[in-house]
C-alpha cells in the first residue's frame, strides 16, 4: 500500500516542484526585454510631458538592463544638462557618440568642455586617426590576417618550386609586424569622465598620498590601470590616482 501511494505522490511532487521553479525563474530574457521596453515607453511619455526627473529614473533602469537606443542616450544627456549635472551629461553624450559616430555630438562635447575649461577633450589628427582605427579594428585585423595567410601560401608555393623566397618572406614578416602592432596598439585607452563636483587626484594609490589637484565634474581622464579602488590616470602630462567611484567609464558601465 505504501509503495503504491509513493508511486502516486512522486509524480505529483515532481510536477509541483517543476511548476514552482518555472514560476520563480524566467525561461529566457523575454521578460527582461519587455520590462525594459515598458520602462522606455513610460519614460518617453514622461519626457514628452516635461517630467524629466521621473523620465530619467526609468531611462536609467532600462540602460542598466542593457536595453537602450541612441535616442534614449541623447535624452538622458539633455536631462542631465538641464539639471546642471555636467559630468553625467557629458557621459551620456559620449555614449551617444560612441553608438552613432555623430560628429555633432562630438562638437557639443567640445563646446561644453571649452565653456567649462575641462581637460581631456582636445582632438587632433592623431586622435582622429586612432578613433578610426578603433572603429574598424576587427575589419582591419581581418584584412591584415588574410594578407598574412596569402603571403604564407606564396612562400610555400615558391619553396615547392625551389624558387627564390627572400622577397616573399620579407613581405610576410613585415605584414606580421603590422598585424602585431595593430592588435596591441590600435585600441584607444579606456577613458572616464569625472562624476563628482570635488574629486581629488592623488600622487599615489593611497589616501595618505599628496594631493595633485582637486578637480570638478566633467573632466575626461585617460585610464591607464587600476590598483585596488584607485584608477591610475593621465593628468596634464603626468600620472595621478583617483578613487574609482568618482569616475564614469566610457564603455557603458558607471564606476561607483
Amino acid at each position: 500500500m505504501q509503495n503504491r501511494l509513493s508511486k502516486i505522490l512522486l509524480p505529483v511532487f515532481i510536477l509541483t516542484t517543476a511548476f514552482t521553479t518555472a514560476k520563480a525563474v524566467p525561461t529566457d530574457s523575454t521578460t527582461m526585454v519587455v520590462s525594459a521596453a515598458t520602462e522606455t515607453a513610460i519614460a518617453d511619455t514622461l519626457f514628452t510631458s516635461h517630467q524629466y526627473t521621473q523620465a530619467f529614473e526609468r531611462y536609467q533602469r532600462a540602460h542598466a538592463s542593457g536595453h537602450y537606443s541612441p535616442a534614449m542616450l541623447l535624452k538622458m544627456a539633455f536631462i542631465q544638462e538641464g539639471l546642471g549635472h555636467l559630468g553625467e551629461s557629458l557621459y551620456y553624450l559620449n555614449l551617444y557618440y560612441l553608438a552613432t559616430d555623430d560628429t555633432q555630438a562630438l562638437k557639443k562635447m567640445e563646446e561644453l568642455a571649452k565653456k567649462n575649461n575641462l581637460e581631456g577633450y582636445e582632438t587632433d589628427e592623431s586622435s582622429t586617426a586612432l578613433a578610426w582605427l578603433q572603429e574598424y579594428y576587427a575589419t582591419i585585423a581581418g584584412i591584415i590576417a588574410a594578407c598574412c595567410i596569402l603571403l604564407l601560401s606564396i612562400v610555400y608555393y615558391l619553396q615547392r618550386k625551389k624558387l627564390n623566397t627572400t622577397f616573399a618572406v620579407a613581405t610576410l614578416l613585415f605584414t606580421l609586424t603590422i598585424l602585431f602592432v595593430h592588435i596591441n596598439f590600435s585600441l584607444a585607452t579606456e577613458r572616464g569622465i569625472v562624476a563628482k563636483p570635488q574629486t581629488y587626484l592623488m600622487s599615489g594609490p593611497s589616501a595618505g598620498s599628496s594631493v595633485v589637484a582637486i578637480i570638478g565634474e566633467g573632466h575626461q581622464l585617460d585610464i591607464q590601470g587600476q590598483e585596488d579602488v584607485w584608477l591610475r590616470v593621465k593628468w596634464k602630462g603626468g600620472v595621478a590616482y583617483v578613487r574609482e567611484w568618482g569616475v564614469m567609464g566610457d564603455q557603458g558601465a558607471v564606476v561607483r
